[in-house]
């Protein structure tokens, strides 16, 4: 739910509520900034992908030379 909405309705309750308040012109205002406000937000845009994906940088030499020895003494 949007704080937008929340904060309309509760400025339409205290309206609804309370009309002849020193507060209410204000709130009158208040309410229609907020519908204006509304209405000239943008839509969601949706996110743009990044180009191809990282990957790790490949090491010129591997840690170990020699093949191992354990996959020979199996056999």
């Amino acid at each position: 739910m949007n704080d937008n909405l929340l904060i309309e309705n509760a400025i339409l309750a205290f309206l609804h509520h309370y009309p002849d308040h020193e507060w209410a012109v204000q709130y009158a205002e208040l309410l229609t900034k907020l519908r204006a406000l509304k209405d000239e937000q943008p839509t969601n845009n949706p996110v743009q992908k990044r180009g191809r994906p990282a990957k790790r940088q490949r090491k010129k030499e591997t840690a170990s030379t020699a093949p191992s020895k354990e996959a020979e003494a199996t056999t």
